[in-house]
């Protein structure tokens, strides 16, 4: 009995230490606190304000008056700006700083860097390579490949940032070294690559067996237009009689040559694209040539399928056209417009969700092929393509 009584006063002196000191604490805190704000050192409690200026002008003065560190007023503007755009929560509506925006708008056609086609998966945040423009760019030479995930550009960990940032680590002047750090697998890779010039989608076209004519391209630029028209009639001149269009990895761009290539393959005066504004307005548009492709088509396509390539890719499965096949496409049914000159930078908002003729819904849903390929079980290698195996079996059945 006095063993327990013993204990209990040993619990109430512990006890009675630990509220002390928790009390001193407390009161050391709430003293400084009041030094600093007698002596002028602290600015003292704002109420939050709706009015955002101010809002911001409070953290201003709270950064100024107690940072610990450099500070730049134009990061953290550009910062601000982003921050209040990005709280829409719309992945596709940013704001960019004036370098930024002529980085993107110059990287359309061509710009310097190691030449790959990247992307943000949605679930992991990872930015993944979809793709190696050409056989000579520095990516290529090197043994970067598809699949890669970057994970560090020049000694900086860009795990976790944006597509964008990571986009601008990677690009810089023509004939100066990045080193580039990824992920294969469990395998961790590093390489030295030296930037140079990169044109963007070069359409590539080939004959196959049995007459068959293959165009591949990665994104739609200004001028995928002429040269999906020039690949195809030279093909038609070498006796094509069947044709495969290869969208794997094309991730969009200019929605106006999806859909002067889509004339190609339909009637004049059928609709090609419905879209519809923030208040419920719907658009379309239509054919504007008579149809010039007469000829069984295949449409590969796989997860990294998006935007325009999605808009060309419902055009053609609605009008039964074209036989999809692959794998089930990214799902991006909202265009953008860009508003330049906004304080100092550029506005990317989105403006309009668009739809496929028949008016299906394609954000966040993406079009679902006629002839599925079960991506874990046809792993491409470099001898053997098991998607354009499967694409020349059905177009060859037509």
């Amino acid at each position: 009995m006095d063993k327990d009584k013993k204990q209990i006063e040993i619990y109430k002196i512990i006890i009675a230490v630990l509220l002390t000191a928790s009390i001193t604490f407390s009161l050391t805190l709430f003293g400084y606190y009041h030094y600093l704000e007698k002596s002028g050192a602290l600015v003292g409690t704002y109420k939050e304000s709706k009015d955002i200026a101010k809002n911001l002008d409070v953290l201003k003065t709270y950064i100024s008056n107690y940072y610990k560190g450099d500070i730049n007023d134009e990061e953290l503007e550009a910062a601000a700006l982003k921050g209040y755009v990005s709280g829409l929560g719309d992945e596709y509506t940013t704001f960019m700083t004036k370098d930024e925006w002529d980085q993107l708008d110059s990287s359309l056609s061509e710009y310097i860097g190691i030449g790959v086609y990247i992307a943000q998966l949605k679930n992991t945040n990872e930015v993944v390579i979809l793709s190696v423009i050409g056989d000579d760019s520095p990516a290529k030479v090197a043994g970067i490949k598809a699949g890669d995930i970057i994970i560090e550009v020049d000694g900086e960990n860009v795990e976790g940032k944006e597509l964008n940032y990571i986009s601008s680590k990677v690009k810089g002047e023509d004939g100066t070294k990045v080193n580039v750090k990824v992920k294969r697998e469990e395998e961790i890779l590093e390489f030295t690559l030296v930037r140079k010039n990169i044109k963007v989608s070069e359409i590539k076209s080939k004959m196959l067996e049995n007459n068959i004519g293959y165009i591949d391209f990665d994104s739609f630029t200004e001028t995928s237009y002429n040269e999906f028209k020039s690949a195809y009639e030279s093909l038609k001149s070498q006796g094509a009689n069947k044709l495969i269009v290869d969208l794997r990895d094309n991730t969009g761009g200019y929605v106006i040559d999806a859909l002067n290539i889509a004339d190609m393959f339909v009637e004049k005066d059928k609709t090609l694209l419905v879209t519809e504004d923030k208040n419920g307005k719907k658009s379309y548009q239509k054919s504007e040539t008579d149809k010039v492709i007469n000829m069984p088509v295949v449409v590969l396509v796989n997860e990294y399928s998006a935007s325009a390539s999605e808009i060309l890719t419902g055009i053609l499965k609605d009008y039964q056209v074209a036989t999809i096949v692959g794998s089930n496409t990214f799902g991006k049914g909202v265009i953008q417009s860009v508003i330049t000159d906004v304080l100092g930078g550029a506005l990317k908002i989105t403006t309009s969700e668009y739809f496929t003729p028949k008016e299906n819904k394609i954000n966040k849903v993406g079009i679902e092929p006629d002839v599925k390929i079960d991506e874990k079980e046809s792993e491409e290698d470099e001898n053997n393509d098991v998607w354009l195996n499967k694409a020349i079996e059905v177009v060859k059945s037509k």
